[in-house]
């Protein structure tokens, strides 16, 4: 069944943790992450890793994007609102479904549950999917939903989108993140919620540390 709702758009006032006020320049990042709380409905409680992650991608300042938490099987997800694949570009919003509650197996790997670094990777990641959806029209956006039928489409959007994570200067926070899942779950090869307990499957659908480190050096490369 198909829903359908009016994007909702707001621009937040985040306060500075007590910990960030410790002198003047912590300060001035603070006010300086809060630029990018215009037209974003930030999740309660974690703020400031949404702005810090925010941060890397100013092409989206002015992008309408909703998060929420609430109790869903995948740990993260992002999609255009039903509506906004509709809408032309500038005009779409975004939601950015966080997991505060899912299968035994996935608890210790809930946002509550990750480390600062890796929550930061985690928002890193999903934003790279906005990035992705905000430059494609219509069609191309309607094959990426019929794309997800396919593991091997999935398995090359995502690694691509942890590219772009990389590409953005977010390499350190999503090796965070990746550094954790395969900590936890210990195993080398990630492909997400569905393959929970598959250990010998070398499919890279998130990028493992050493992959994401590779990317980072040779973009770092570029930059220099």
């Amino acid at each position: 069944m198909l829903s359908f709702f009016l994007p909702i758009v707001v621009s937040a006032q985040i306060l500075i943790p007590v910990e960030m006020e410790t002198n003047l320049a912590e300060q001035a990042t603070g006010f300086y992450l809060q630029k990018f709380a215009n037209k974003k409905e930030l999740p309660s409680g974690f703020e400031w890793q949404a702005l810090m992650a925010l941060s890397f991608y100013p092409e989206l300042r002015n992008t309408h994007i909703k998060f929420r938490i609430k109790h869903t099987y995948p740990t993260a997800k992002t999609r255009p609102s039903d509506i906004s694949v509709f809408l032309p570009k500038k005009s779409r919003t975004y939601i950015i479904t966080i997991s505060d509650q899912s299968i035994d197996t996935l608890q210790p790997i809930l946002m509550t549950n990750l480390p600062y670094d890796a929550q930061v990777g985690l928002m890193g990641h999903e934003l790279g999917h906005v990035a992705d959806f905000s430059k494609k029209n219509f069609l191309q956006n309607t094959g990426n939903l019929f794309g997800h039928l396919s593991p091997s489409y999935l398995d090359k959007m995502e690694k691509n989108t942890d590219l772009i994570a990389i590409q953005h200067g977010l390499g350190k926070y999503l090796k965070a993140w990746s550094q954790y899942i395969r900590t936890t779950f210990q195993t080398k090869y990630w492909r997400g919620s569905d393959y929970v307990k598959v250990r010998n499957d070398h499919i890279e659908r998130y990028m493992n540390p050493d992959t994401i480190e590779k990317y980072m050096q040779q973009y770092e490369g570029k930059k220099n």
